[in-house]
């Protein structure tokens, strides 16, 4: 079993430094997220390579709209996690432990994804960041045999770390729940502005996207949009926005925002930021626009992506209509 990395020796047991949760962790005991425990002072990784799912999804589905656009992404989900939202989508693995679980090493797995023949691997569905020292090196061994990789997070992993996992991340979606700091602490059990230093580190090292779940009372005001929009901006106003509804699960239960809010809250992020899309909403298109001459470059209607719009130029994609740098990655 191999030894974690961020974590140091105390009197009264371990001290965990790769989250901002900084858990103290007895003898026997495990951190919040579930997943790396003291056995005999040091900190272990009980969970090291055990996957609860693998899947071939879409890119879309992530959601990337950005970066390799109509392409498959090779998917592993893990188990444990560092927030506790009570709406949460996949809390089957992420606040429970499955009895069935898939060991792969590093290796093996850069290995099947590569056997897909999709051009990409994510690190996806609960908190991969969790598990940083297998993520690392799994990418590490991906990179090695040709693949891009792909990091869907909650961003909230302390700085030392986070620029030593997106140092070897191509394209990453950071999850960004709240403007409100209060809000993070009391709802999440997060840090809003941990995941806001996430994010600026992201920026400098890699493609990102960002997401922000539309919870009733949490999520919803055009104010804290706004405020979402502006910050995203100060970095790239092309870094794209997905504005997803929210959908009763786990301990949460109240009804979907109305398409309605969400147009609202899409026309002020938009005041900000070039690319914003709405999700989760059955037959919501989620086109993106030129925003130099208004053509639709790529069109969606659910998964599936029409890139009719969009020429090709190296890496990056340009409007086919008016021929301006898009920064899409292709």
């Amino acid at each position: 079993m191999p030894r974690a990395a961020y974590w140091r020796a105390e009197a009264a047991g371990i001290t965990c430094e790769l989250c901002p949760h900084g858990c103290r962790i007895a003898e026997g005991r495990s951190g919040l997220c579930k997943v790396r425990r003291n056995e005999r002072g040091a900190m272990v990784l009980p969970f090291f390579g055990l996957v609860s799912s693998l899947a071939v999804d879409p890119i879309e589905k992530k959601p990337l709209h950005h970066y390799l656009p109509g392409s498959n992404v090779f998917s592993a989900g893990f188990v444990g996690c560092n927030l506790r939202c009570p709406f949460c989508q996949n809390w089957r693995i992420s606040q429970e432990i499955p009895a069935s679980l898939e060991r792969h090493d590093p290796r093996s797995l850069a290995e099947a994804a590569l056997r897909s023949g999709c051009p990409s691997i994510a690190y996806t569905y609960s908190e991969p960041s969790v598990h940083f020292e297998f993520v690392l090196a799994s990418m590490a061994e991906a990179r090695a045999v040709g693949l891009r990789t792909v990091l869907v997070t909650n961003g909230c992993i302390n700085g030392g770390p986070a620029r030593e996992l997106l140092a070897l991340t191509d394209a990453v979606n950071v999850d960004l729940k709240t403007w409100s700091p209060e809000a993070y602490e009391r709802v999440l059990g997060g840090r809003r502005d941990t995941v806001l230093e996430f994010i600026r580190i992201a920026a400098e090292l890699c493609h990102v996207e960002a997401t922000t779940l539309v919870v009733p009372d949490l999520s919803d005001s055009v104010e804290g949009m706004r405020s979402i929009a502006g910050f995203l901006a100060s970095l790239s106003k092309d870094l794209p926005l997905h504005i997803s509804a929210y959908h009763p699960a786990w301990n949460h239960g109240a009804p979907p925002p109305p398409s309605k809010l969400l147009g609202e809250l899409a026309i002020a992020a938009r005041v900000e930021l070039r690319f914003v899309y709405i999700g989760n909403v059955a037959g919501e298109a989620a086109d993106t626009l030129c925003p130099s001459c208004g053509s639709v470059v790529i069109a969606r209607r659910g998964y599936h992506v029409d890139m009719k719009g969009l020429a090709v130029a190296g890496a990056t994609g340009r409007c086919a209509s008016c021929s301006a740098p898009l920064h899409i990655i292709v």
